[in-house]
């Protein structure tokens, strides 16, 4: 029997080559944290996740890892109970969720290194190649509709689905999806990100009729996630598909946009809503709904889920710098494919995350 006998964390901050804006926010760069979980006999698990400037590592170590230590590393399920119990007075979603969903994510990888099995295998979820959807542009006022288009038809080729953020010129946007409809393959769908961009659906609504009539896959995070009657308008009105989930804490937020019917797919964040272990139920209950599940970003843990990936271009891009220290990992081409070796199969470059070294 095997236990959690140490948790370090680290942080690395990556500049971007030039600010992002989604929605309501300005991203200059990107802080990373990350947890490094050692069991007692010497094998480690590792994760990681977009700060987005909050204190991620210090919330891990001093509301969460004292709940994890002592833990038994072959049952990871008991093992979020613990932190999630031993933490519920000061946050049972949030930021202390996020900080559980670490832990969690590397405790799962831990056990399944333990038994020498990619974590796919512990999770039944097979090896085929998941659908995978491309990050592929965020259009900025000092690029012509032209030139943003291009760089996403550069890249579209083989992806089943690829992304785009709204710009808030309504001119921009239906020129822009104009040019896409015509020139993406056929076997290539188009997601509108607009990150949460619509104060209401009023104001969607409007915005969207001056959009011409774009064929999109789905509209992505409309509104906020809470607003699921607002979400269902907005479906009902524009006749898009819609999909939301990005950042959610609290899986009851998403069943309620299910619930009401407003979405054709989950967005699920698995750092975000606490983890392996609460991922697996909720990607359950949809299953049996018949609603698929779409994971936001972290495709090297995603991929083990069984259900469509989202990723940035692997190598160098100026969206998301993370490629740069994540060390093997799964394979990308336009589908994503899950590795045989054990646990997560990917790594964290030590020279960027330096775990219990100040």
């Amino acid at each position: 029997m095997s236990a959690v006998a140490r948790i370090d964390t680290a942080t690395a901050v990556l500049p971007l080559p030039a600010p992002l804006h989604l929605g309501a926010m300005t991203v200059t760069r990107r802080e990373y944290s990350a947890v490094q979980v050692t069991a007692d006999d010497g094998t480690t698990g590792i994760a990681y996740c977009l700060s987005r400037e909050a204190p991620m590592t210090e919330i891990v170590e001093r509301l969460v890892a004292p709940h994890a230590l002592g833990a038994e590393t072959d049952d990871p399920a008991a093992a979020w109970e613990r932190m999630l119990r031993g933490s519920a007075i000061v946050g049972r979603v949030g930021l202390v969720r996020r900080a559980i969903g670490l832990v969690d994510i590397a405790l799962w990888d831990i056990a399944a290194r333990q038994q020498g099995a990619p974590l796919w295998k512990l999770l039944g979820t097979g090896d085929a190649p998941r659908a995978a959807m491309l990050v592929a542009a965020y259009p900025s006022p000092d690029r012509t509709p032209r030139a943003v288009a291009d760089e996403v038809l550069r890249q579209a080729a083989g992806w089943s689905q690829v992304k785009i953020s709204r710009i808030p010129d309504p001119a921009y946007m239906r020129e822009l999806l104009a040019i896409l409809n015509a020139e993406l393959p056929s076997t290539t769908g188009l997601v509108v990100d607009v990150g949460f961009g619509w104060p209401d659906a009023d104001t969607a609504l409007a915005e969207i009729t001056q959009w011409g009539e774009p064929r999109l896959a789905w509209l992505e995070d409309p509104l906020l996630p809470e607003d699921a009657a607002g979400v269902a308008r907005i479906r009902q009105g524009s006749g898009l598909p819609v999909a939301v989930g990005d950042e959610v804490t609290d899986p009851a937020v998403l069943q309620a946009l299910v619930e009401v019917g407003g979405v054709e797919a989950l967005r699920l964040d698995v750092v975000a809503i606490g983890g392996i272990t609460p991922a697996r139920e909720l990607i359950a209950w949809a299953a049996e709904r018949g609603l698929p599940v779409s994971g936001h970003v972290y495709p090297e843990v995603t991929a083990h889920l069984g259900i469509q990936v989202e990723t940035f271009a692997r190598g160098v891009n100026p969206y998301d710098p993370a490629p740069s220290f994540i060390t093997e990992g799964p394979r990308f081409d336009g589908t994503i494919t899950p590795l045989a070796t054990p646990g997560l199969g990917f790594g964290l470059d030590p020279a960027v995350f330096r775990f219990g070294k100040d």
